[in-house]
């Protein structure tokens, strides 16, 4: 549960911690995290295939 509010400072620093924030919040890491495997993915394909 303590995880979920630090990612509500991460994401929302000056709003008051609710479930609508925690939610919100978990959403923005989860997609976060889903682009950067995307990209980490294409990049090292792009590096390996001229």
């Amino acid at each position: 549960m303590s995880q979920i509010f630090v990612l509500c400072r991460k994401w929302f620093p000056g709003r008051e911690i609710d479930v609508d924030c925690m939610a919100e919040a978990v959403f923005l890491e989860r997609d976060y995290w889903e682009k950067m495997n995307i990209a980490v993915a294409n990049g090292i394909a792009k590096a390996f295939n001229p």
